[in-house]
């Protein structure tokens, strides 16, 4: 632990050094190659190297680099720029041109280095492309004009061309070196990839040397060919590389007096200009050109692993996902549709969804589909029957919701259906097993109270006037308590269970027969009059009379019943008609049982009938 610091310190002087070496013999070159005339240097090489190493180092690092850095630039000066007062001031400019880029880069763009998106490279070029070298051209072309008298305005000119365009141009690839993004790129490639970057990189030295190794036709245009393909099939890695091939051939043999700068009739500063000129062209359309392909790959990579986890989900879910566009045709289903409809996903595609659906249950889809369309934001749920390959008929729940493209249009819908058949039929059997009676399996009193209310509600277009629906008729078995005081309460049940076989053989298969509770009984009649509701009871209570079940000793055991009835009047309540037919029962019981009693007309019934 005790080594830590020390070893820091040493890792920390030793890229100082290593940097300010590097800046010195490229600040050297610059100097002795491409400064003419006892003017500024027109290629500065050393201002790249100090913004890559600041940009890739941590700021708590920056000063010993800095200080490092400073003699070498001196030095460098002296030995090979103005050796008058300009020699101080202007390495100084340079060394603080680097110090302010850096650190304006990261306040822009604090995870600057990688060149993975537009809005990245285009802080770079706005920082290191204009925004500092024309400020520090004014201090330089100042420094310049006072020690040699050189003109104001062609200093600052060559000044901000030199430094601008060798950031722009030298310090894309030093900075992916300084990150390793070569050393990873080699690491993570496979060998035919290694191949297919050595030909098209050894394409991009060939058109460099046929651009640059005569001088007799511009051929400028040819090694963008090959660049570009470079970027494209390599990245970041492809475009930095091809840039750094095409500006080593083309400043080698430029500044040895060949290239299509000889056909130019300019001083030697001016056709250096001008190939910045051409390199910084260069490096503006292919380092936006790398990291726009760098965010759509990593965009592409993105949908790739959405993609794969959608299908996964899919391929996993029971839910069924289809998608319909808006005419009703199947675009997608899910592999679960397999399972529910017996039908293959792709016998689904281009198929009407109404094709599995039965006409009864179109007009509940159509309208949820058109709440879908009009309003995409909310979803509609609804329950329809499928009807499978095999012919049969299966209930499924519909998650159903519109689907809106980039401009805001609903071109569809998307479902997410789940099969209910075993709910559904669990659910009608729990509505059955509340409205009937347990033991005779008869409707209970429940049921009988929400029939009677349907008889008794007036239709929304009939005659205003009373119309009789129908009769009611109010059974009570006689001297029940005796029988199952003597043969016991099973046979008392199977004499229940028996009398209710007897209804539903005398009535018609929509009327409503109910255990109103323990022997007493009723059944509606919808639509008859009293004189055939009386025929019914009384073929009821004849079966009834004759018919016998035997009790677990063998004893016959027979019973009679009492009948009352009552009309079913239209708007009439429930109470009164029933209590209407207890009366007529309760007349039945007096007048010595087992009879049908019809109720008493009143004076204006008896009036009306005569």
């Amino acid at each position: 632990m005790s080594r830590s610091p020390f070893r820091r310190v040493r890792l920390s002087l030793r890229e100082a050094v290593l940097t300010a070496t590097s800046y010195f013999v490229c600040a050297a070159i610059a100097l002795q190659l491409t400064r003419f005339d006892g003017g500024i240097a027109i290629v500065w090489l050393a201002g790249p190297v100090l913004f890559a190493r600041l940009s890739t180092t941590p700021r708590w690092r920056w000063g010993a680099i800095i200080l490092a850095c400073i003699p070498a630039a001196l030095s460098a000066s002296f030995l090979f720029g103005m050796q008058a007062l300009a020699a101080i001031p202007l390495p100084l400019l340079c060394i603080a041109e680097a110090w302010l880029a850096a650190w304006l880069i990261r306040r822009l763009y604090p995870r600057f280095g990688r060149f993975q998106s537009l809005p990245e490279v285009a802080s770079f070029l706005l920082v290191a492309g204009v925004l500092v070298p024309a400020l520090t051209a004014f201090g330089a072309a100042l420094s310049a004009h006072l020690a040699r008298d050189l003109p104001y305005w062609p200093a600052w000119r060559d000044w901000y061309a030199g430094h601008a365009l060798g950031l722009v141009t030298f310090a894309p690839p030093l900075l992916l070196t300084l990150r390793g993004e070569a050393r990873q790129w080699f690491a993570s490639s496979e060998r035919s990839r290694m191949r297919e970057a050595a030909l098209l990189l050894g394409l991009v030295a060939l058109a460099s040397l046929l651009t640059f190794g005569q001088d007799r036709i511009p051929l400028v245009i040819l090694p963008f060919i090959p660049t570009i393909a470079a970027t494209l099939r390599l990245g970041r890695f492809g475009a930095v590389s091809s840039t750094l091939i095409l500006v080593t051939i083309g400043l080698v043999f430029s500044l040895a007096g060949h290239g299509p700068t000889t056909l130019l009739q300019l001083p030697m500063g001016q056709k250096l200009q001008v190939l910045q000129i051409y390199f910084a062209t260069i490096v503006l359309t292919i380092l936006p050109l790398a990291a726009e392909l760098r965010s759509r790959r990593r965009l592409v990579d993105r949908l790739h692993a959405a993609e794969a986890l959608h299908r996964l989900v899919l391929d996993r879910m029971s839910d069924i996902v289809v998608r319909v566009n808006a005419e009703g045709v199947v675009r997608y289903a899910s592999p679960s549709a397999m399972r529910v409809s017996g039908y293959d996903p792709a016998e689904l595609l281009g198929q009407s969804m109404f094709r599995l659906i039965p006409p009864e249950d179109h007009e509940i889809i159509v309208e949820a589909r058109r709440k879908a369309l009009a309003d995409p934001e909310n979803h509609a749920i609804i329950e329809y029957r499928v009807r499978r390959k095999d012919g049969t008929l299966v209930w499924v729940e519909s998650h159903m919701r519109g689907i809106v493209d980039d401009q805001g249009r609903t071109t569809g819908t998307v479902s997410i259906i789940r099969e209910i058949t075993q709910r559904r039929q669990l659910v009608e059997d729990l509505t059955v097993q509340a409205m009937t009676d347990h033991l005779t399996g008869a409707c209970n009193r429940r049921a009988f109270d929400e029939a009677l209310l349907v008889l008794l509600t007036p239709t929304p277009f009939g005659p205003a006037e009373d119309v009789t629906a129908g009769c009611l008729a109010v059974f009570d078995l006689d001297h029940f308590k005796h029988i199952n005081d003597r043969y016991g309460h099973v046979a008392g049940d199977e004499v229940l269970v028996r009398f209710v076989s007897i209804l539903r053989g005398a009535v018609r298969e929509g009327d409503i027969v109910a255990r109103l509770g323990g022997e007493e009984f009723a059944v509606l009649l919808g639509g008859l009059t009293l004189d055939q509701a009386h025929l019914v009871c009384e073929r009821i209570r004849t079966r009834f009379e004759e018919a016998s079940i035997l009790d677990s000793l063998g004893n016959a055991v027979q019973a009679t019943v009492s009948i009352g009835i009552a009309s079913l009047v239209q708007g009439g309540q429930g109470r009164d008609i029933l209590s209407q037919a207890d009366d007529a029962l309760y007349r039945a019981k007096r007048d010595g049982r087992n009879r049908t009693s019809l109720p008493i007309p009143s004076a204006a019934e008896e009036k009306r009938s005569a």
